[in-house]
């Protein structure tokens, strides 16, 4: 496996610039997850190391090798697209061991190959039928295998999952994860899912107009984001945000927004809090508990919306004039109308600088 260093990169698309100074390492055996809305430039930058695009400035290197101007067929990658991309004419064995046969490679390893990864990806038995006799989540395996029995450095996936149903998504999200376990094989994966991403990933890179806003493990990705987007992309419900400004006094510190207060002493403030401060308070839904009172700690509420998500439930509640989403087992019973008090670990909270680009 190889590590992939991505220096200063510009890319421009028919006159627009997609990626501007573009900094990446991707770990040796990494399993690195491009995450971001669509037309962050994720899917650009991963077809810019694949090389299908032609680099306006910087560096694309691979292992030790600078691939900047190689030809895709010299980079040593395997490359799995969002579309399928099976010849439909071929079973499954000659679709797999297509880019070999053109190759020229010996037909002993092919067969060793090709056998190797149908049984990594559950196809022993499939190898001689068509893709119109496999179903949607069989037929990516394919693809995938296609990519596997190359051998490559740097596996590269380009929304592989997002024409699955959810059932199959979830089958190939933890097939992936093993298979990554199994090779240790360095992979970069582009979504916009956040699930995929959280799961799958030992480092998330999530994108907007062409930057990186935050790269970390999934972990703190979802608990310290970096800013008011990646906290909101991250998490379903998303996360509750209040406007509003510091109050410090007496050794204490809130955030006030009219009627709304919270006291958010116990948050870890990156920088000494400054009275009167605008902020964005950043709340996860699963960090609110119910209280059964009312206290100096709490806030009190009334329900606006339950949603019933199965094992759990939604509440979402009207906070003095904020509206917040709860996150609660199914068995809290609750309805629109009722009173309650909520209380807040506000040291699991985000608190962000006013304008929300930076966390506070």
């Amino acid at each position: 496996m190889a590590s992939v260093h991505i220096k200063d990169l510009d890319i421009v698309l028919g006159g627009n610039s997609i990626l501007k100074s573009m900094n990446l390492q991707v770990h040796d055996g990494e399993f690195l997850v491009l995450l971001g809305p669509s037309g962050c430039g994720k899917s650009t930058l991963l077809h810019s190391v694949a090389g299908f695009y032609d680099v306006n400035d910087g560096q694309i290197i691979i292992g030790d090798k600078d691939v900047t101007w190689a030809d895709p067929k010299d980079r040593d990658i395997g490359m799995v697209f969002q579309s399928y991309a099976l010849y439909p004419t071929m079973n499954v064995e000659l679709n797999m061991s297509f880019g070999l046969r053109v190759a020229r490679v010996d037909k002993a390893e092919i067969a060793k190959r090709v056998n190797r990864a149908a049984e990594m990806l559950q196809l022993k038995d499939l190898l001689k039928r068509r893709p119109s006799q496999l179903s949607g989540g069989q037929r990516q395996r394919v693809a995938i295998g296609r990519a596997l029995v190359r051998d490559a450095k740097v596996f590269l996936f380009d929304e592989p999952l997002s024409n699955l149903d959810a059932k199959l998504r979830a089958e190939l999200r933890r097939e992936l994860k093993e298979l990554h376990q199994n090779l240790n094989a360095t992979m970069i994966y582009v979504t916009h899912d956040q699930v995929e991403a959280m799961t799958l990933a030992d480092r998330i890179a999530v994108m907007r107009f062409g930057k990186i806003q935050q790269i970390d493990t999934p972990s703190m990705v979802y608990g310290k984001p970096n800013n008011v987007f990646v906290a909101g992309f991250l998490g379903s419900p998303s996360m509750n945000f209040v406007k509003g400004n510091l109050a410090v006094a007496g050794g204490h510190t809130s955030v006030q927004a009219g009627e709304f207060a919270l006291n958010v002493s116990a948050y870890p403030f990156l920088a000494a809090p400054q009275h009167g401060q605008e902020v964005i308070l950043g709340i996860r839904p699963e960090h609110i508990q119910l209280a059964g009172e009312s206290g100096a700690d709490t806030v009190p509420g009334k329900v606006k919306l339950v949603e019933p998500m199965g094992a759990h439930q939604i509440i979402w509640v009207d906070c003095q004039g904020q509206t917040m989403s709860i996150h609660t087992e199914s068995a809290t019973n609750y309805h629109v109308g009722d009173a309650l008090n909520l209380s807040v670990d506000s040291a699991r909270a985000s608190i962000f600088h006013g304008d929300g680009e930076s966390r506070l």
